[in-house]
């Protein structure tokens, strides 16, 4: 559980602050430009009106209220921005219209303008970000990259044993990355400063329920995409002669093939899923709401902007052809990018901080 920034109380509204821009206390709907999902009087704990989302409180079931006053959090924030909230909870169940500054604005101190996400993804924004944000960076990410990514897959590669303890590692690693990506969308200037992931047992605990659920799902597909093409494969397994396969290994290639279209059909089948569990790592690796919440609330993002997510999947699948032409190296780039991209969609579907460049 992460420790709140509490900056001290404050009778000032940061909805209302001059300093933040608008003076409006209207908090939109993703799916409405003025409809209200209920008041705010202190950042972080929204009042609990009929339909409200459950956010603002500090920690995972916990009934204290979380805020922190935009004075302060500027204040504070005199080393890497606003990077220092990290692991605070900094939504609160609301959206903005756009336009609309996030009460931890200041471009100045943070280098980006943070506008309140709309509950609204864009994917080639994100994709967008997630480039410019990694070679902006590229001292760290590509350094995080190399250590956390490619290394372990090349070792997985070549070197069975090593390569599964790893793959191990890489589970347990997991929530940094989380952690680290969503530092950067706080503040331009974030650079590495150690390993440090304020949620991290509730995001290692996400991940595994969510790759837990994918797996069941993908173990049903696969028994469809069997179910389909059986014929094919027991035909197949028929036709070939177990001699001819020891002295000519070409002659493997029709089975091949069959199990291929099997594995085929299953991740097209999961393309189509995948948006459901993309943003619940992200909204209890961000300290938004309860456990339960936090699979809820990623549930319900994913359905919202499921045409997007489908999008930015898509991308990222092209760009998987370039890592493999380059054996791998590419996902020094893309892997960073990718997750720097699905920070700014989580900003943006939250109605968290979304960076924008800075207009100082």
């Amino acid at each position: 559980m992460s420790t709140p920034y509490n900056g001290g109380p404050s009778s000032q509204d940061p909805f209302n602050n001059n300093e933040f821009g608008t003076g409006s206390s209207a908090n939109n709907s993703p799916d409405s430009a003025a409809g209200a999902q209920g008041g705010s009087s202190v950042y972080g704990t929204p009042d609990n009106v009929a339909g409200s989302h459950n956010y603002g409180y500090n920690g995972y079931g916990s009934e204290q209220a979380a805020g922190y006053d935009p004075y302060d959090v500027n204040a504070a924030s005199v080393n890497q921005g606003a990077a220092q909230l990290n692991g605070t909870t900094l939504v609160d169940g609301t959206y903005g219209d756009g336009t609309q500054p996030h009460p931890i604005n200041n471009p100045a101190v943070n280098g980006y303008t943070h506008i309140k996400g709309t509950g609204k993804m864009n994917a080639l924004e994100a994709w967008g970000y997630g480039f410019r944000q990694t070679f902006a960076n590229w001292q760290t990410w590509i350094v995080i990259a190399l250590l956390l990514i490619l290394l372990p897959t090349l070792a997985s590669a070549f070197i069975p044993f090593v390569g599964f303890l790893f793959g191990l590692a890489m589970l347990f690693l997991a929530p940094f990355l989380y952690s680290f990506a969503l530092a950067q969308t706080l503040s331009k200037h974030w650079k590495f400063d150690g390993m440090k992931a304020p949620t991290y047992g509730s995001t290692l605990g996400m991940a595994l329920l969510v790759g837990l659920i994918s797996t069941l799902i993908s173990l049903v597909f696969i028994v469809i995409s069997a179910m389909i093409f059986g014929g094919s494969i027991m035909a197949t397994l028929s036709a070939v002669d177990p001699a001819q396969l020891e002295g000519d290994p070409m002659a493997a290639l029709p089975l091949i093939g069959a199990f291929f279209r099997i594995v085929a059909l299953t991740a097209f089948l999961m393309l189509f899923v995948t948006p459901f569990l993309v943003f619940q790592v992200w909204y209890a690796a961000d300290n938004a709401c309860s456990f339960g919440d936090a699979f809820k609330e990623g549930f319900s993002a994913g359905a919202r902007n499921y045409l997007q997510l489908l999008l930015a999947t898509i991308i990222y699948m092209l760009l998987m052809i370039p890592v493999a032409l380059t054996l791998g190296l590419g996902a020094l780039i893309v892997v960073p990018a990718y997750y720097l991209a699905l920070a700014y969609a989580y900003r943006q579907v939250s109605g968290g901080p979304v960076p924008t460049e800075a207009q100082i």
